[in-house]
């Protein structure tokens, strides 16, 4: 009797010692398993990184310029900065940045103005086998003679083997410091004296 209860016992004990074998084993391919998820997961986020815009020294002074077109046009976007501010009668530069969210054959850049403000240097400018990500620079010099607020519109174009798409920009410019509009003088009457305005009131009938 005691042998058989003996034999039960270290049965008990293999039995045991197999499932405790297997759970291991199952615990050391989940964790290969984690350990490939992390990998995949570094893998995509490097990859996000480098597909995302880079972000270079000196981001901080750039602004963003106005978008004229809407939805449905380039995959481009446009910062600008202007390192002094512009005084009246005396040229100007403008740094612009594009930056491409898509790759094209070509990037075709034109620029204008409105009046009251001359554009000194803007020629068109074209950029070549363009990368998403990058970045794509080009200056336009200007003038005003007079002060005020205008601005400089910029037309991007990419071009590639399927289509041509266009996004219209407008970036902003305030040229010396405008003076602001004095309001109305009031009116006076013959004796030079300020005519008071009365509310009006219904005569007694």
């Amino acid at each position: 009797m005691n042998h058989g209860i003996r034999a039960g016992y270290f049965a008990r004990a293999i039995a045991l010692s197999l499932v405790a074998a297997v759970a291991a084993g199952c615990g050391g391919k989940s964790d290969e398993q984690v350990a490939e998820k992390k990998a995949t997961d570094a893998t995509e986020a490097k990859q996000a990184a480098e597909r995302a815009e880079p972000v270079l020294a000196g981001d901080d002074r750039l602004a963003n310029a106005v978008v004229v077109t809407g939805k449905g046009s380039a995959a481009v976007d446009l910062k600008y900065d202007i390192a002094t501010k512009p005084a009246v009668g005396e040229p100007f530069e403008v740094e612009l940045t594009f930056l491409p969210r898509l790759a094209a054959d070509s990037l075709d850049v034109e620029f204008s103005a409105v009046e009251g403000l001359t554009l000194v240097g803007g020629d068109p400018v074209r950029f070549d086998n363009v990368q998403a990500g990058e970045r794509y620079a080009a200056k336009v010099l200007a003038q005003s003679e007079v002060a005020g607020m205008y601005y400089i519109g910029v037309s991007a174009k990419m071009t590639t083997k399927v289509q041509t798409e266009v996004r219209a920009f407008s970036v902003p410019i305030v040229v010396g410091t405008p003076v602001a509009e004095a309001p109305p003088a009031p009116a006076t009457d013959a004796s030079g004296e300020a005519v008071q305005s009365m509310p009006a009131t219904e005569a007694a009938r």
